[in-house]
């Protein structure tokens, strides 16, 4: 009886995980493997689907639902080779169960690496496309994580749909894209508590988080390195808390535009610019266009290898408090802001 027990467990076991092994994808990256994921993914709807050693050529798209995992072992050694410079490499999305399904699923422990930036690659899309052409409008990826993943070389690493909220990007690192992280213009239902802890964007060309969506981003223990610009946002709430900011060009930090918030809290912002013509005098740190912004500056460090003109430049509406600002930073910004201060902004008095 105790051997039959073991038996049905591990039968049991086996039906909700798969290896993409048992369905022919080839670790060696000489076949094309997209297929074989689809099988495997196919074979269980709700489970994990495990990656192997290896890389993996991908020409096509591979497809979630928010009941399966897609586990590595780990982002240098389970590596995705992404070819397609056109349509995304990883969809998580589905439309069972609608708002109803509420499961948690993740892609952990995986590298997936694109064909480049100057095209119009995608890394990994969450959610239903507001075309209906990568996903269907109505599909849904809430609660779909990412945990210990290398998301590189697209013209978007990770890209929001509709219906995506509540998910969590977790000890990863977003590099070598155009955009690191991107929510487009004209999303339905998404953006509520989208969570970066512990992990890198860097080094993407363009912007680190680029959002159009209005969504709200809280930002824990982690670094925004050497993007042209950390975060550009459009009415969007940014909360960061124990993060990491540097620069190493004459850049923006921050961009926020029409009706927004940003909270910076026991953070370090480290300007270090590159030698070189116009590389030496930083305008500014945050900039802010219309129509208005509530900011909240507290307990953050400014370090400058260089002269900055100004901490901020208010091209907008600016209510908020900036205080306890401290580092060497602070005695080579030139002044608090471009423009006398009209608003009720409360100054630090490090300026």
């Amino acid at each position: 009886m105790i051997h039959l027990c073991g038996l049905l467990l591990s039968a049991l076991l086996v039906s909700h995980q798969i290896s993409v092994a048992q369905c022919k994808a080839d670790p060696g990256g000489q076949k094309d493997s997209t297929s074989a994921f689809a099988k495997c993914l196919g074979k269980v709807p709700a489970g994990d689907i495990l990656v192997p050693y290896g890389q993996y050529k991908i020409s096509g798209t591979i497809v979630l639902n928010r009941n399966q995992n897609l586990i590595g072992m780990g982002s240098k050694a389970s590596v995705l080779k992404c070819e397609s410079t056109n349509s995304p490499c990883i969809v998580a999305a589905d439309v069972a169960g609608g708002v109803n399904n509420y499961s948690v699923s993740q892609i952990e422990n995986l590298g997936v690496e694109g064909p480049g930036s100057s095209n119009a690659s995608i890394g990994i899309y969450l959610g239903g496309d507001p075309a209906g052409i990568i996903s269907a409008k109505n599909s849904f990826a809430d609660s779909v994580n990412l945990v210990a993943v290398r998301v590189l070389g697209f013209n978007h690493g990770v890209q929001w749909g509709n219906n995506a909220y509540v998910n969590k990007i977790v000890r990863s690192l977003i590099f070598e894209n155009e955009v690191g992280l991107y929510a487009p213009p004209g999303l339905k239902n998404s953006g509520e508590a989208i969570s970066i802890s512990d992990s890198t964007i860097f080094n993407n060309k363009s912007n680190g988080i680029e959002d159009h969506a209005n969504f709200e981003w809280m930002i824990q223990g982690s670094s925004f390195d050497y993007n042209t610009t950390a975060i550009q946002f459009y009415g969007s709430v940014i909360h960061a808390v124990n993060c990491h900011f540097e620069q190493n060009r004459a850049q923006v930090f921050f961009q926020p535009w029409g009706n927004a918030s940003l909270s910076i809290r026991d953070s370090e912002i480290l300007i270090q610019a590159s030698e070189g013509p116009g590389e030496k005098d930083d305008k500014y740190i945050l900039s802010i266009w219309p129509q208005a912004l509530n900011l909240v500056v507290d307990n953050v460090s400014i370090w400058s290898n260089h002269a900055v003109r100004y901490f901020m430049r208010m091209q907008a509406n600016v209510t908020g408090t900036v205080t306890n600002l401290h580092g060497n930073g602070n005695r080579k910004i030139g002044a608090f802001s471009d423009t006398a201060a009209k608003t009720a902004l409360k100054q630090s008095e490090a300026f």
